[in-house]
């Protein structure tokens, strides 16, 4: 009995061991194997680097990536040789080193373009796409006694001449320039205002049907007057109530002979007509 129990925990002792033996050899292999993995791993990010380095060396220093053709497109007021040299691009240069060091913001020295995007198609040319604004707007510098061309969102493009007005141009008046004119440059957000405001009564003016043509727009005297087919001269006082207005318009003009040259003050409570 007694060597049964003795046996018993001998055995018990040695499995131990063995246990024991097994737990820090498989330990000693885990590690083993982590080690030789993170090496295998830091070896391979080497080479990628490697690899990722070669490449770019030879990206930015082969003439295969020389630009040799540069073509422009959105615009036919400005030469492809001006925005080139406004934004630094050059023949002969990295299609790559052009590609992330021109100046973007030079664009500014035309009036006529509001963007620009360079695109680089492979292995030597790159594409210069530009937006281009249009003169929405001959607006009448009463200081100057000058027009100046504006388009939509109220950039000074050009000086203008009312003789050269386009059909879609509005003749403007009561915009307030400032004492140097900077082509480019967005007039003052007070006087941009008025033109949204514009925008709003000519929205209304036109789901009106009246039919007649506005000819030019004026902000003086802190009204939206609107000339019709150069005969009619309508005031708005602002933008409220402006359907009501339109058809209260549209009833009064119904009324007149096609020849009727006057005003038509919707300011007043009651308008009517006034002969000139």
């Amino acid at each position: 009995m007694g060597n049964r129990g003795n046996n018993s925990r001998t055995s018990t002792r040695k499995n131990s061991a063995s246990t024991k033996r097994n737990y820090e050899e498989n330990k000693r292999k885990i590690k083993k194997k982590k080690k030789g993995k993170k090496a295998f791993i830091i070896i391979l990010i080497f080479l990628i680097i490697g690899v990722l380095a070669s490449g770019c060396y030879l990206l930015f220093t082969s003439s295969t990536f020389d630009v040799s053709e540069v073509e422009l497109n959105g615009t036919e007021r400005y030469t492809k040789e001006e925005i080139m040299s406004s934004l630094d691009i050059s023949l002969g240069k990295n299609i790559f080193i052009e590609f992330f060091s021109y100046n973007k913001e030079n664009i500014n020295k035309f009036p006529y373009l509001s963007d620009i995007n360079l695109n680089i198609k492979l292995p030597n040319k790159i594409q210069l796409n530009v937006s281009e604004r249009t003169s929405k707007y001959l607006a009448y510098d009463k200081e100057k006694n000058k027009f100046f061309k504006i388009d939509g969102e109220g950039y000074i493009l050009e000086e203008g001449k009312i003789e050269e007005k386009t059909e879609d141009e509005m003749l403007v008046y009561g915009i307030t320039f400032a004492d140097e004119i900077i082509f480019g440059e967005k007039i003052n957000e007070i006087d941009y205002s008025k033109i949204l405001t514009y925008l709003n009564v000519k929205k209304e003016y036109d789901k009106s049907g009246i039919g007649m043509t506005i000819t030019k727009v004026s902000f003086e005297n802190s009204l939206t007057t609107l000339t019709l087919d150069d005969k009619l001269i309508v005031k708005f006082p602002n933008e409220i109530e402006l359907e009501y207005k339109m058809n209260f318009l549209k009833g009064i003009i119904e009324k007149l002979p096609a020849e009727s040259v006057g005003v038509i003050d919707m300011t007043k409570d009651k308008p009517i007509f006034s002969s000139f």
